[in-house]
């Protein structure tokens, strides 16, 4: 059962954070390295949610691009860290997925530390070949879906994009774009009917938002996006500061689900296993967004 037929059918639990959560057991410097150096660590937290209910886990490699790397010399590791993260997380996910309930893997593809609109240090040809080389390895160690998080840019989404498309046609293509705090806005200023003229939305099978400080600050911007898009949405919020408990953040995502506003729900930075349990038991009560299936 491919992506699609899944979203159609219930609302897919994505997982929660892997960064915070590594550096809660311990990881220090480049968290993508552990990929190679401590690989038991990172299937473990794989395995932990998906034993808690997540249909969908995503790679340890948001910041596995060469741009990234950069800071820790190891820019030219960056296929090796990318494929093996993918792997890992491939592994995973065939080890929990059955006909009934099918597990996916999202290879995560972060922003990398140059913004088009507004570097004058990079090209766009040199961020182009940061993405295309993170993606190839993300496609060949075998994930099922790529997913561009915390976009700030829609001109670093669009070149994403398009170097995805040159390795695969048809491989899913998720954009989570990061709020501005400035109500209706992402964070490059951009008005979210704006941020989805300048994507090559042709190309993007499932969009929404994650992080900022709590649910409610996606809540909004969800709902809009739910009148103005034909397409699944996705959304993943942080946990906030102060942590809110998880009880209360799966109460607050409640209103998303019951509105019949998501196809895809989960949580960013501060989130455990322990909210992907409530995360999961909540969704299965709800109907998911209705979309525009693709021909």
């Amino acid at each position: 059962m491919n992506l699609e037929q899944q979203l159609v059918r219930k609302i897919l639990v994505l997982d929660g954070a892997m960064g915070t959560q590594l550096l809660a057991r311990g990881a220090k410097g480049c968290l993508e390295l552990l990929n190679v150096d401590n690989a038991a660590e990172v299937s473990s937290l794989h395995e932990a949610y998906l034993e808690t209910g997540a249909d969908i886990i995503t790679t340890n490699t948001v910041c596995a691009d060469a741009l990234c790397l950069a800071q820790y010399g190891l820019q030219e590791r960056s296929y090796e860290l990318a494929r093996a993260g993918a792997e890992l997380a491939r592994a995973a996910a065939d080890k929990y997925s059955t006909t009934e309930h099918p597990r996916f893997v999202a290879g995560s593809v972060g922003p990398t530390t140059r913004n088009l609109t507004l570097a004058n240090d990079t090209t766009p040809e040199a961020v182009a070949e940061a993405y295309s080389t993170v993606i190839r390895a993300l496609i060949d160690g075998g994930v099922d879906i790529i997913l561009l998080e915390s976009v700030m840019d829609a001109r670093n989404a669009t070149v994403a994009i398009e170097e995805c498309r040159k390795i695969n046609a048809e491989i899913p293509i998720v954009v989570s774009a990061v709020l501005s705090r400035i109500e209706g806005r992402v964070a490059s200023g951009a008005t979210i009917a704006k941020f989805m003229e300048d994507l090559p939305m042709e190309d993007v099978a499932v969009i929404g938002f994650n992080c900022t400080n709590g649910v409610k600050p996606i809540e909004s911007a969800v709902r809009t996006l739910a009148t103005i898009s034909k397409k699944p949405i996705i959304a993943y919020p942080a946990a906030g500061q102060p942590l809110m408990a998880a009880n209360r953040f799966c109460k607050e995502l409640e209103q998303l689900c019951r509105a019949g506003a998501l196809n895809i729900v989960g949580g960013c930075c501060g989130t455990t296993p322990e909210y992907t349990a409530q995360i999961a038991k909540m969704a299965a009560r709800w109907r998911p967004h209705k979309f525009e299936k693709r021909e």
